[in-house]
């Protein structure tokens, strides 16, 4: 991600620029107005949909020095959040080269929770991605969020929820970020910039900010290169060992995350309920055991979600990515055998 991007996502004003962010917005504002917000909010929606941003709007919204304005922008609190100095503001985050959030992250935060406010107001902490949390970070952030100290908001972000403890998600009012429609995304993306959206839309799972985030380094060509890889199984011309090889050393995740959209989009078609296209065309299902086929997809769809998570361990790539497209080949091509040109 470029520097002029960071800026755009770190921008707290983003939020109030997301037309599919006002409900979420007034989801939050309304209780604070009336005194009744909770201690703990968890955010919730697919990747790149401006959950970041609506964070920070909240933050800013909690820290503001003019209740009646906030957040206003201009006071005091306002400037030390955009700056990113504000005393009262915490964040925990995945550190660079790590897999998961640690217990002693969590250990760092709730000591400094427990100070007194710095400015006398509220305290905020940003926990992202909350769904990253180690078993024992879990547990940890559990008691606070049993005990909250006065006059503290805890904001945890996740893409998926259901990764967090029942007794976390059980304990946070859920504001679901949605995905907005493909139309609206794409609207919002050629205002943002130059180029064929569609794809890399598609791509990016319907995210608009990773969408922006994934055109910016090169995802128009990785968009166009899982089309010629979904053209190339159909006509069963890809060796996949090979094409999982590539695959390894060039976005896994996005790409993962593209069959998974396609994926998706195949299960509605055959279930009769299509929504709205994310991906290119796809080869119609066979008319003799359908419900055997959905059945194939389900699995599939499973696999591939699991090869997302693994990728964030100690997995193999290449050899996660190999079987992800074996098995994509045959629930496309149901009579092929094998991870070899057919």
């Amino acid at each position: 991600m470029n520097a002029e991007l960071q800026t755009l996502v770190a921008d707290w004003r983003l939020a109030e620029r997301l037309p599919w962010l006002d409900e979420s917005r007034g989801a939050i504002r309304a209780p604070w107005r009336a005194g009744r917000l909770p201690h703990a909010l968890l955010l919730e929606g697919a990747p790149g949909v401006g959950k970041g941003a609506l964070a920070d709007w909240t933050a800013r919204l909690a820290l503001c020095e003019r209740r009646a304005q906030a957040p206003c922008g201009h006071c005091t609190s306002c400037h030390l959040h955009a700056a990113g100095t504000h005393p009262d503001l915490f964040r925990v985050v995945l550190g660079e080269d790590r897999k998961d959030i640690a217990v002693d992250d969590v250990r760092e935060l709730i000591a400094a929770l427990a100070l007194k406010s710095y400015r006398g107001g509220a305290k905020v902490a940003i926990v992202d991605p909350a769904d990253l949390l180690n078993a024992n970070g879990a547990n940890a952030l559990l008691k606070t969020l049993e005990e909250p100290a006065p006059d503290t908001l805890l904001i945890l972000i996740a893409s998926h929820p259901e990764r967090l403890p029942a007794t976390i998600r059980s304990r946070c009012q859920r504001i679901r970020v949605p995905r907005p429609a493909s139309a609206d995304a794409l609207a919002w993306l050629a205002r943002e910039g130059d180029g064929n959206w569609q794809p890399v839309l598609a791509l990016a799972g319907g995210g608009p900010l990773a969408a922006l985030a994934l055109g910016q380094a090169g995802g128009q060509a990785l968009a166009e290169d899982m089309e010629r890889l979904l053209d190339g199984i159909a006509r069963r011309s890809v060796d996949l060992v090979a094409a999982a090889e590539r695959a390894a050393k060039d976005h896994p995740q996005e790409r993962l995350r593209w069959i998974e959209n396609w994926i998706t989009d195949r299960i509605r078609d055959a279930l009769g309920s299509r929504a709205a296209r994310h991906t290119p065309p796809i080869p119609p299902l066979p008319a003799t055991g359908q419900r055997r086929h959905i059945r194939d997809l389900y699995t599939l769809l499973d696999d591939t979600r699991r090869a997302q998570l693994l990728l964030r361990g100690t997995a193999n790539v290449q050899l996660l990515l190999e079987s992800v497209l074996t098995a994509w080949a045959a629930c496309m091509v149901p009579e092929r055998r094998s991870g070899t040109t057919g």
